[in-house]
């Protein structure tokens, strides 16, 4: 049976408590390591150099990673919720642990002060298509979705975007979200943000299929990761129009896409 929500508040409250909500990475010759409750606004950068932080050890956080996996384990056996299943070679409970530690990872590194917002959001979701980090959280004028996968070689590692559930027929441009896609490589518990796009690069530079449409798979539109834009372009916007951005992220998260 999945863990009521108060029971959830309470499992990260004692992991916040005792420091257990911490990530970790390489950088200027050595392991820093971060509280994820003590961090400043704006993109993680290295305490010693400012430089931006790209790869992050989030392993940490594995027992509230899992207590988020039984719970949508739970909601998938009650009908709540339905499969993610694209593959034989992944379970449901593989595919919400990616997807769960990468966009733990993506929040950790674009928006570590609004960790335990995203943890409270994370625990009462049912799903959030176009809307993974918001953007009072990141700063930026449109949400983040964050696309995670194992692979980054030469062929490879494709950021993909699939119809929503319970849709017919082939993949649309309108199932692209106007968001920011980014991209997280690796396995949990260790992930590299190597890029972005956005909803008019997607459409002008991805194709339909990257990936080869299986049986019970549904068509896709993707890009490869080497053709992404580099995330401190991405950084650049975060923060802009003052005052009156920060209202317009407020407002449009609450009554707006």
């Amino acid at each position: 049976m999945g863990r009521s929500t108060f029971q959830q508040r309470r499992l990260c409250g004692r992991l916040l408590d005792h420091g257990q909500m911490q990530i970790s990475y390489e950088h200027c010759g050595e392991t820093q390591t971060s509280d994820l409750t003590r961090l400043s606004s704006g993109p993680l950068r290295c305490e010693h150099c400012d430089e931006l932080i790209m790869a992050v050890d989030v392993s940490a956080t594995a027992e509230w990673i899992e207590s988020q996996v039984d719970r949508k384990r739970h909601l998938l056996e009650t009908g709540q919720l339905g499969t993610r299943k694209q593959s034989t070679q992944q379970t449901d409970s593989d595919i919400d642990r990616d997807g769960l530690s990468a966009e733990l990872a993506a929040c950790a590194i674009l928006c570590p002060n609004a960790f335990v917002s995203w943890t409270r959001a994370a625990e009462r979701s049912k799903g959030n298509r176009g809307r993974d980090l918001l953007r009072t959280w990141t700063g930026l004028n449109r949400p983040v979705e964050v696309k995670h996968t194992r692979y980054q070689d030469d062929h490879r590692g494709f950021l993909v975007i699939r119809p929503p559930r319970n849709t017919p027929g082939r993949m649309r441009a309108e199932y692209i979200d106007d968001a920011y896609y980014v991209l997280m490589t690796g396995e949990p518990f260790r992930h590299k943000l190597v890029g972005w796009i956005d909803r008019a690069g997607l459409l002008a530079e991805g194709q339909l299929n990257p990936v080869p449409v299986g049986h019970s798979q549904r068509e896709s539109w993707g890009i490869h990761w080497s053709k992404l834009r580099p995330i401190d372009e991405l950084a650049r916007k975060i923060g802009q129009g003052g005052l009156v951005g920060s209202f317009g992220r407020w407002f449009e998260d609450h009554f707006g896409g």
